[in-house]
């Protein structure tokens, strides 16, 4: 038997208990703060309040709490939208226009470099490219956003006619350097909010964020839509009226071009008949020209003369001839009815 009471057993063995507690806990202190971070986010680790690294995707292994805290943000690939509410008061120059309740309530107007005004909603996609800076100024990333995206709208309307941003010539409407320019609108304005981000981090206001795609949508407002819906609509009247003209005029051009291919075969032909008529009409005087010599000649033309005479007297009814020598004259009498 020990010199060990009863209540000294009883205390030996309540502080080991207590121990036994006391370690396990500690255990469970120690390994509270292991965290897996899944795919498609990362992990910034805060020692007191100050961000000491960043982990990828994995399995996280920090001190415990409150020295070291796990927070999970999204990975750098994941892609974020905000929507950028532009009016901040300039829809109430249209609110009254019964048109305007067709205007997204985010819309805001800017002026375009040809005197234009634009309406633009626009909504921007970007992604986390430093996890701790990100962290530091995420309450501010919605405010610089908005304000960044209002800058560079601001400059890249100012360097852009109307045209630009939506179709509304439309003799331009399927023009291929007009749909390219409205494209390279998106991507200045990404460029530009970029290069004021770079700004703010060469100040030391680095959000950790990147712009990647501003999807914006053009409008024109309520009352120059109406003006510009008139005049395409009569442009459109002017083009149907000019393709008919044009369809009258192949159709007289056609007409013309018959009558002009029928006068022409016609008059080939009467000339061809007249040219006919009269090779036969001097075939004979040709061919007498053909044999005529200086010797010949009186009696070849005291040939022709009566070859024609007679037939000339042949038409007659009766022929009375008198001497040539007293009379110079040849009487032909009437030819019978």
């Amino acid at each position: 038997m020990n010199g060990e009471g009863p209540v000294g057993q009883s205390i030996r063995i309540g502080f080991g208990f207590f121990r036994a507690a006391t370690l396990v806990l500690a255990m469970f202190w120690a390994s509270g703060n292991i965290h897996p971070v899944p795919p498609g986010s990362q992990a910034v680790v805060l020692r007191l309040g100050r961000v000491v690294r960043v982990q990828q995707a994995g399995l996280v292994l920090a001190w415990p709490r409150p020295i070291e805290q796990v927070i999970t943000l999204p990975s750098g690939e994941r892609q974020m939208t905000q929507k950028i509410a532009a009016h901040a008061g300039t829809m109430t120059a249209i609110s009254d226009d019964p048109a305007a309740a067709d205007v997204p309530p985010d819309a805001g107007l800017f002026l375009t470099g040809d005197g234009g005004v634009v309406l633009l909603d626009a909504a921007l996609t970007w992604r986390i490219s430093d996890a701790a800076a990100y962290y530091v100024g995420q309450d501010h990333v919605a405010a610089a956003l908005r304000r960044l995206f209002l800058e560079a709208a601001v400059s890249v309307a100012s360097r852009h006619e109307l045209d630009d941003f939506l179709a509304v010539r439309p003799e331009r409407a399927n023009d291929p350097q007009a749909q390219a320019a409205r494209g390279a609108v998106r991507g200045e304005l990404v460029a530009e909010m970029n290069q004021g981000l770079a700004a703010l981090a060469a100040m030391g206001g680095d959000l950790g964020i990147e712009v990647t795609r501003a999807d914006i949508t053009a409008m024109l407002p309520p009352a120059a839509k109406s003006a510009f819906d008139a005049v395409l609509e009569s442009a459109q009247r002017a083009d149907q009226g000019l393709a008919s003209a044009r369809t009258d005029a192949a159709h007289v051009l056609q007409q013309a071009d018959r009558d002009r291919d029928r006068i022409l075969t016609g008059a080939h032909a009467a000339a061809k008949e007249r040219v006919e008529v009269a090779r036969t009409t001097t075939a004979s005087l040709s061919a007498l020209e053909a044999r005529m010599e200086p010797s010949t000649r009186p009696a070849l033309l005291d040939q022709l003369y009566r070859d024609k005479i007679a037939a000339v007297l042949h038409q007659a009814g009766g022929v009375s001839t008198v001497d040539a020598k007293s009379v110079s004259r040849v009487i032909l009498s009437g030819a019978p009815q």
